[in-house]
């Protein structure tokens, strides 16, 4: 393979427009609402082909503008609401160009000034690089269409997670489709491409072979607790009467009365932690002290842990609307309180300080964060840094995003070893093991009842990931650096 000379671009091919074609319309099928995780193997395979075969600025037009159509269509309706559809397509072009149309130019330019397999790093780093930048340097949306969430139900493939995050499962998905051009440009003959696929072939088992073990021999679980998490209304529809004052009070002292109602018969029926979903206690400042006055005294008086999400609305103008979490423990104290700091901005809402706070208890450590929070990976790590057993999410979606939101969460249980139990109004209710196996899951839009109940396990898992973070990514982005000197440095040379 070392001796292999570089391949010469653009490579004649009358099927050229075909392949485009195809991954176009694939496309339509790797992420949004209508996900099918073999498709996002699929869409780049024939995008490298295509723009392989066309002169580099033409092609990288094309292979960014009907993604970026088909992304619209697929997404339409899944992204921020707060924000104007402008804002939105704004958004989507970004993405696309920097996740999409940025990788697959780097491959056109810098795969034929490489020799043999080694040309086939460059999309996988370029790919993986741009997405994790487009991440981390993202502080509204967070993780949002990041690549390796269309890979969620493939279990033994996500336990990848709890070693090198979504970046391993990312650097994947781009060298498989690498590494298929690079057995396309010769012919599939096997004498020229068996020691390259034997590479590939030989890592993907590996991490196949690392999954399966990690879910076939997990420790035995050393206990549980019954966690119910319920829905009464949607906050939504409470929100949309606080112009008229008289009415919102009603309307949330009513919706409160019922929290409480299947709270208790909740805690009666054996639950030791009960969980509302995100703005279950909106209501205006005069209220919140009656309403937290009143939880202390039913978790005091039951015997449970309650997570009471609150949205308090302030009669001083300039003062933001919080959305918080707290948690009151069975002696009717207050043993947690957090802020929501995701999408902060998009809310218009104080922003919370991003520390994941704990408290010990007879059934671990629990922490909790509020819905749009478990969307940024890093902050989230903190979980399992700090030991955290459970994570509880409440959390306020809607229809488009069910069920993918919740899915993306349970990539923070496996990445950080936790517990997760997701309520969502408006959204996929979801309970997961640390290794992200579902325990128990409640759809608002079909359910009869809003509520889940779950065994949920009280030890965690400890995972490389909460140690080195998003280590692999960052060595992708240094990689794919390197990548780029080594390919102008033997293209100077040859000149």
């Amino acid at each position: 393979m070392s001796k292999e000379r570089a391949s010469t671009y653009p490579i004649p091919d009358r099927w050229s427009y075909l392949w485009l074609a195809i991954g176009t319309m694939l496309s339509l099928f790797s992420s949004g609402k209508w996900t099918i995780p073999l498709a996002a193997w699929l869409v780049p395979v024939f995008m490298i082909r295509f723009m392989r075969t066309q002169e580099a600025f033409r092609g990288f037009i094309l292979v960014w503008l009907a993604p970026y159509v088909t992304s619209v269509i697929a997404w339409w309706g899944m992204m921020a609401p707060h924000l104007a559809v402008a804002v939105n397509l704004l958004i989507l072009a970004i993405s696309t160009l920097m996740i999409g149309g940025l990788s697959y130019l780097a491959d056109r330019l810098l795969a034929p000034r490489l020799k043999g397999f080694a040309a086939t790093l460059v999309f996988p780093l370029a790919l993986t690089a741009l997405d994790l930048l487009a991440v981390t340097l993202n502080p509204i949306i967070g993780s949002f269409g990041a690549q390796a969430y269309n890979q969620y139900g493939n279990l033994a493939l996500m336990q990848l997670l709890s070693v090198t995050g979504m970046w391993g499962v990312t650097f994947l998905l781009g060298w498989f489709a690498s590494v298929v051009n690079w057995a396309w440009e010769r012919s599939f003959a096997w004498p020229a491409i068996r020691r390259g696929l034997a590479l590939f072939a030989g890592i993907m088992l590996l991490v196949v072979a690392y999954g399966s073990a990690r879910l076939v021999f997990s420790p035995a679980q050393a206990g549980t607790v019954r966690v119910a998490s319920l829905t009464v209304v949607d906050a939504d529809d409470l929100i949309a009467l606080k112009a008229d004052r008289e009415a919102f009070r009603r309307e949330t002292g009513d919706a409160r009365d019922r929290y409480f109602e299947q709270t208790i018969r909740e805690a009666r029926a054996g639950a030791k932690i009960v969980l509302w979903p995100e703005g279950a206690g909106v209501g205006f400042e005069e209220d919140e002290g009656a309403l937290i006055t009143r939880g202390k005294e039913v978790a005091a008086q039951e015997g449970i842990y309650l997570a009471m999400p609150l949205g308090t609305f302030y009669e001083d103008p300039n003062r933001l609307p919080e959305n918080k979490l707290i948690i009151v423990d069975p002696a009717g104290d207050i043993v947690l309180e957090h802020l929501k700091y995701g999408g902060a901005l998009l809310d218009r809402i104080q922003p919370g300080d991003g520390v994941l706070r704990t408290f010990e208890s007879p059934f671990g450590t629990i922490s909790g964060v509020i819905c749009w929070d478990a969307d940024f990976p890093t902050t989230v790590r903190q979980a399992g840094r700090n030991g955290t057993d459970i994570l509880l999410l409440p959390s306020n979606d809607w229809r488009e995003v069910d069920p993918m939101h919740t899915q993306m969460a349970a990539f923070r249980a496996i990445e950080n070893g936790v517990s997760l139990v997701r309520q969502a109004s408006n959204g996929l209710s979801m309970a997961t093991d640390p290794y992200g196996r579902v325990l128990a899951a409640m759809d608002h839009f079909t359910a009869s009842e809003w509520v889940m109940v779950a065994q949920v396990p009280t030890q965690g898992v400890s995972t490389v990931y909460s140690v080195i973070g998003d280590l692999f990514g960052w060595l992708a982005v240094v990689g794919f650096v390197g990548i780029v000197i080594w390919a102008v440095v033997r293209w100077r040379r040859a000149a």
